[in-house]
């Protein structure tokens, strides 16, 4: 992790054209934050002998190419920046807080590290522009109020000297101040001091002088027992990650690149998706494919598929198609006021892995039950797997608080190829659809979006403790029907063997078969109830849809006697088929109840799909 954020940080200070072992120019911002910044107001100063003098304002057109001179770095909102130059808010404010306040805390705490002569400069330049406030003020605030509205401006100081112009940035005291700040980050902390010199940087492995809070992230932190080795001497903390100054300012660059260009959202998570370059001459390429869709300058084709979730374009078919000279590694991770916590870390996902996922992902979502959902004459529904599909199932709530653990657990599976347990999504998928039957809900299209989870999963061979029942020999079959076999593929044979091999692998076992197509029945009986009575009171018989083997055989003649009860027994050939399949899944199917319940209910929703296209009344024998 912190390797790859040293070469995506040397990757961002290259292409901004930094000098890598110039610490000031890495350590300095640009004062204009976007492109309103275009006036810089210079309160210029003349030297003369041992002193001071105001000279007026300076009104100049802002220059990019001055950035390092005007030696901009944030500090905190409402005290002064680390140097005496500012963005301006309300001038007055703005003046007071960050140039005249500069000359009290911040020249204070960085005496230390300055000598005599330097500290003399500052403060005689700080009691010139104390002792001229008000007229510095009274020629500031009308340049500053006649710009447009619409235009935003920076505060600095220049000094006039023989002549030539001299801004906060061609002042070595100041730069001093601005490297010292930006180190005294990696070494400074608890009012303790953690460095030693000449010792092997952990991240370049070269002797320089090493820092012992260099962490790119919260969650790593000294000031508790265990975290420092050799004990509680939080001094000593270099020993535990000794980096030094150069390769602690590319890591920070790095973090900043990375939570710019390859901060993503995924259904309440935020993650970073972190490039590791296995050949670094295609690092170009890579970064411009971060950028230019971070900036919207992709364009997507018709055919471009999603995989994270299916309202927004992301990122992972376009780096699919890359190589595997590199891989990804995902963080997903919570971030509150100032703790960092990660929940997830994916790593060493290559672009062949991420084809697999979509290769799988265009077999399901070609599938004619998923592609053709929902169609009429003038539109066309389908269900696309994305990992939004499985969040619908692992939703963040607060009636099961391990639900967004799961949810990610499941991903990591994906994208790692870890199995995934088959009993455990069943729960899960089960629990949705149950709580949807209680309600009188719609359950057809939660009850597809797992199947077709399932099916995505099965694809990736991802399918953990995934079993058949225990079944018969069926060779025999004939006699043990004796002349109750159909003597004919019937038009309900011929349909479900249609589902039964497109999904071959979740109709593996006789048992399976037997429960689908008893689901089937089942929801021809509410049909005609609810038809005849306008009402479908077998519903209650069904339990909430907590079935189990013993009551699946119970209920099989039940609903045959409620068809003769109707006189609409028009589905003998389909009893036929449920029977077939019942002597032969033999006696110990080994299912768990929610499986059976999940096959039940799945027979039930595709049964407008199994009925012959004939009329009731051509198949009543």
């Amino acid at each position: 992790m912190i390797e790859a954020m040293k070469e995506i940080g040397e990757y961002a200070l290259e292409k901004e054209n930094k000098d890598l072992n110039d610490f000031v120019s890495i350590l300095v911002e640009n004062p204009a934050s976007n492109e309103t910044y275009k006036h810089v107001f210079c309160i210029k100063f003349a030297s003369s002998q041992d002193n001071f003098k105001f000279k007026g304002i300076e009104h100049q057109e802002y220059s990019k190419e001055k950035i390092a001179k005007y030696l901009y770095k944030r500090g905190s909102s409402n005290g002064p920046d680390i140097t005496p130059t500012a963005r301006v808010t309300e001038i007055k404010k703005t003046f007071s807080n960050k140039i005249i306040g500069w000359f009290s805390k911040p020249l204070k705490e960085a005496k230390p590290i300055l000598d005599g002569e330097e500290v003399q400069f500052l403060e005689l330049l700080g009691k010139c522009i104390k002792g001229n406030e008000d007229i510095i003020l009274s020629e500031l605030e009308p340049k500053v109020n006649s710009i447009d509205a619409k235009e935003n401006s920076i505060l600095t100081l220049v000094l006039e000297e023989n002549g030539f112009i001299r801004y906060v940035g061609d002042f070595e005291v100041f730069r001093k101040i601005l490297k010292n700040n930006g180190a005294s980050k990696f070494y400074r902390k608890y009012d303790i001091i953690s460095r030693d010199d000449d010792k092997v940087c952990s991240v370049c492995k070269t002797h320089k002088e090493v820092y012992g809070f260099v962490t790119p992230y919260e969650f790593y932190t000294v000031d508790k027992r265990g975290f420092v080795s050799g004990g509680f001497d939080q001094s000593k903390a270099w020993r535990n990650n000794p980096i030094c100054l150069e390769c602690a300012l590319k890591i920070k660059v790095g973090k900043e690149y990375i939570e710019k260009y390859m901060s993503f959202g995924f259904y309440g998570f935020n993650f970073l998706l972190i490039p590791k370059l296995l050949n670094k001459s295609a690092k170009e390429a890579i970064f411009d494919v971060f950028e230019n869709f971070n900036e919207k300058k992709f364009a997507f084709n018709k055919e471009y598929e999603n995989f994270l979730q299916a309202n927004e374009n992301d990122i992972l078919e376009i780096l699919s198609e890359t190589n595997d000279y590199l891989n990804f590694n995902f963080q997903f991770y919570e971030k509150s006021n100032s703790s960092y916590r990660i929940l997830l870390y994916i790593e060493g996902v290559r672009p062949s892995r991420l084809r697999e996922l979509f290769k799988s992902k265009g077999i399901v979502d070609k599938r004619k039950i998923f592609s053709n959902y929902f169609s009429n004459d003038t539109e066309t529904k389908s269900i696309q797997f994305t990992l939004g599909n499985v969040r619908c199932f692992f939703p963040n709530t607060p009636d099961d608080p391990d639900t967004n653990k799961y949810f990610l657990e499941v991903a990591n599976g994906i994208f790692t190829g870890t199995s995934i347990d088959y009993n455990f999504l069943l729960k899960y998928i089960m629990q949705r659809i149950r709580k949807d039957f209680r309600k009188e809900n719609p359950i057809r299209y939660s009850l597809f979006q797992g199947f077709q989870m399932l099916d995505f999963l099965s694809q990736l061979h991802l399918l953990g403790n995934y079993n058949g029942g225990k079944c018969v020999n069926s060779k025999n079959l004939s006699v043990l029907l004796d002349d109750i076999a159909p003597k004919e593929n019937s038009g309900y044979e011929e349909r479900t063997n249609i589902i039964f091999s497109e999904f071959e692998s979740f109709f593996n076992t006789d048992a399976k078969k037997a429960i689908f197509l008893e689901g089937t029945l089942v929801q021809y009986l509410l049909n005609i109830q609810k038809s005849q009575r306008g009402s479908t009171p077998f519903r209650t018989k069904l339990r909430g849809l907590n079935l189990d083997e013993r009551y699946v055989k119970r209920i099989f003649p039940e609903i045959i006697n409620k068809l003769e009860e109707y006189d609409s027994n028009y589905y003998k050939e389909l009893e036929n088929l449920i029977s077939k399949y019942m002597i032969q899944s033999g006696t110990d199917w080994k299912m768990p109840n929610d499986e059976i319940s999940f096959y039940f209910v799945l027979g039930m929703n595709m049964s407008n799909l199994l009925k012959p296209p004939k009329s009731e009344k051509e198949v009543k024998k």
